[in-house]
């Protein structure tokens, strides 16, 4: 009996394939990622023109850390042709061979000593001023092997300057500014900056700030004007909420989807936390990360402080300064309750971080039957049966991976976009050029683009303007970690330059990064991760609504348990409060709240002033778009059937499934239902697309 035992073979006792035929069978899956990638449209990609027409001294162009004049302006245009060679080329050897940086530049005429008008003070010790390198301006020439290639995704030209789209975004990025202090919470009072120090008290409320954006004709429909492309009309649509035709205080400073409108500012991923390790419940805030917990509370910096509203600093930044380091913060942590919180945060996180944070959250979330949520419903673990549960596939380790996977694919991507072919200014930039125009010095741009900045000047609500100036006036009597020297534009009087000085006030002493504004990194990211967990997990219930993103239940000085819609922040940020349903409160989606969620973090970058709107608004289709790549090209290799359903962030119904070892299937319907070919929401927001020779 012991011998018959031995003697009896165990059926696939190995895998099968296995071997040779493994190894034919996965070059076979190489080759076919390298298929569907193949038939996916090339997209073209343009920029807006404005590098032809201003090139006298590239005054709507990224120039940062090149060398620019007392008046801010691009000292030697070669530099700058140099700089775009350098970026493009083949050859990488340029960028150390011919880039003259501002700091070379003075070195070579001389005046090194003199570059820059401030230094540093840190741990209170002045500090000689470094010089920023250009953050990773290569990157856009590195290729892909999984998802969309860098040079396949394209994004639409960005607003021009004279354009109404672009005085509205400027006007924007100034409210912006000037809201900065003002908590979430009392936006829809319509409160004033109200901070400690009554010289830092803005000159206008939210309402008045409404107000003023709603006299542009590209915020307000009520406004005869016609826009004059489809991106510039998609981008203006996105802003208002169903059937508005003005912003109001549920729509400005908003998203672009509907989840994003409602409710509280902030989305509840960025409040909330799950259940601790111990089992012992919920803990307010606090993230299960394993035996260790991630605080949702966060350092902020010092409120009613900005940066770079005098010249001196301004222009050094201009010229690569870099002041990192010699920010103030508040001495309480708190959950993010104001723009400068949010730009806080936006600051220095780990870029996919609030994504890896909300997947934890929605790890460990129950639904209202007390069941864990589900990951979606075409996936093959967990089984109905019970027998296969999801772990390495299919599970947390899974799309934990998943969602930081897409980050660094967007990051090289959207650096394509950015420094290859638009190489937008920042806003920092268009502040100095507003300056100069409103000082009576905008022909030192050159013609056109003289008349472009001074036509986007007059376009901007007076009100904005002298709130600005007056902000930066009051701004400017603070004391900062830095040893100025003053330093204002040439031939102008101190007093003169005050009544004018249009600067953006910054939330970074450092200002923005050392690449151009469009497109975005955090935007690109945000759209990749968001997409990666909308996908993963199931958004619909069986009814085809979305699912709600459950709430415990508190109870009631009566001892009567009440079902919370969803958690703010108290008054000064020190706890999160539960806002019941039935008090005006509805419940929220979990579809909504990701979709928030990446509006918070993108926008939270134009609260800071380094973003305009079309930069989130562009990136995160961007982002979208290489999460779908990558979701198909994983989508036959995982040996089952599976299909992930969600929805855009255009609002259509995405579909995609796949089978082992064959090509998948991607389904896309618009949000009135009709079917859209895969190859026009590929292309809905490039260009158009770049045929290419098929070998």
């Amino acid at each position: 009996m012991i011998k018959k035992l031995k003697e009896m073979k165990i059926p696939y006792q190995i895998p099968d394939p296995s071997g040779h035929e493994r190894a034919k069978a996965a070059s076979d899956f190489r080759h076919l990622a390298h298929e569907i990638a193949r038939i996916r449209p090339q997209a073209l990609t343009r920029a807006n023109g404005e590098e032809y027409d201003f090139s006298e001294r590239y005054a709507s162009n990224f120039t940062k850390g090149l060398s620019h004049d007392q008046n801010g302006l691009l000292r030697n245009t070669e530099d700058y042709r140099s700089f775009v060679e350098a970026l493009n080329s083949k050859d990488r050897t340029l960028f150390e061979k011919y880039v003259i940086t501002a700091l070379n530049d003075a070195e070579l005429r001389g005046d090194l000593p003199n570059l820059f008008n401030c230094k540093p003070i840190r741990n209170g010790n002045v500090v000689e001023t470094q010089w920023r390198g250009w953050e990773s301006p290569r990157s856009g020439h590195v290729y892909e092997l999984e998802g969309p290639d860098p040079g396949a995704v394209g994004m639409a030209p960005h607003p021009r300057i004279r354009t109404e789209e672009m005085i509205a975004e400027m006007a924007e990025v100034y409210a912006l500014a000037i809201l900065r202090d003002v908590r979430f919470i009392d936006w829809n009072a319509g409160h004033r900056n109200e901070t400690i120090n009554p010289l830092i008290q803005s000159e206008l409320s939210v309402i008045e700030t409404l107000t003023a954006l709603n006299e542009s004709k590209y915020l307000n429909k009520n406004i005869e004007y016609g826009p004059s492309t489809s991106f510039e009309r998609n981008r203006r649509e996105a802003r208002f909420g169903m059937g508005d035709d003005v912003l109001d205080f549920q729509s400005m400073f908003r998203g672009s989807t509907p989840g994003s409108k409602v409710g509280p500012y902030i989305s509840q991923f960025m409040l909330i936390g799950n259940a601790l390790p111990t089992g012992e419940g919920e803990e307010i805030g606090l993230i299960k990360y394993g035996t260790q917990t991630i605080d949702q509370k966060v350092v902020v910096h010092k409120e009613g402080l900005d940066y770079l509203t005098d010249w001196s600093s301004w222009l050094d930044v201009q010229n690569g300064a870099n002041f990192k380091g010699v920010d103030e913060y508040e001495v309480d942590r708190r959950f993010i309750s104001t723009p400068r919180d949010l730009a806080t945060y936006v600051h220095f996180d780990a870029l996919y971080q609030a994504y890896l944070n909300a997947c934890l959250i929605l790890l460990n979330k129950r639904d209202n039957n007390g069941n864990p949520l589900k990951t979606s419903k075409g996936f093959p673990e967990p089984s109905a049966s019970k027998i296969r549960d999801a772990f390495a596939t299919f599970g947390g380790p899974h799309i934990l991976s998943l969602v930081t996977e897409v980050a660094t694919r967007c990051l090289k991507s959207v650096r394509r976009q950015k420094f290859n072919y638009h190489r937008r200014c920042r806003p920092e930039a268009i502040g100095g050029r507003l300056t100069l125009a409103n000082l009576g010095l905008g022909h030192q741009m050159g013609d056109a683009a003289s008349l472009a900045f001074t036509s986007l000047l007059d376009g901007i609500p007076d009100r904005l303007l002298e709130a600005i100036v007056d902000l930066n006036r009051n701004q400017n009597s603070l004391n900062r970690n830095l040893d100025i020297v003053v330093s204002i534009p040439d031939g102008i009087a101190m007093g003169v330059f005050d009544d004018n000085n249009l600067l953006l006030p910054m939330a970074f002493p450092e200002g923005s990064p050392m690449h151009p504004a469009y497109g975005a990194g955090h935007a690109t990211v945000a759209g990749g991760c968001v997409t990666m967990l909308k996908a993963f997990f199931e958004m619909f219930d069986g009814n085809g609504d979305e699912v709600i993103l459950n709430m415990d239940a508190v109870t009631n000085d009566a001892g009567v348990s009440e079902e919370v819609a969803f958690y703010r922040p108290n008054n000064d940020g020190s706890e999160i409060l539960p806002q019941l349903i039935g008090e005006g409160n509805k419940a929220l989606t979990i579809q909504g709240e990701l979709d928030k969620l990446a509006a918070n973090i993108s926008i939270g970058r134009n609260m800071a002033g380094v973003h305009y709107y079309s930069d989130y608004y562009d990136s995160l289709r961007l982002g979208e778009r290489i999460a779908v790549g990558i979701l198909m090209e994983q989508a036959p290799t995982y040996g089952d059937e599976m299909e992930v359903t969600f929805t855009s962030f255009d609002g259509d119904h995405i579909t995609i499934s796949g089978e082992a070892g064959t090509c998948p299937a991607l389904s896309v319907m618009d949000k009135s239902g009709n079917r859209v070919a895969s190859d026009d929401w590929w292309l809905r927001h490039a260009s158009g697309e770049e045929i290419i020779m098929d070998n």
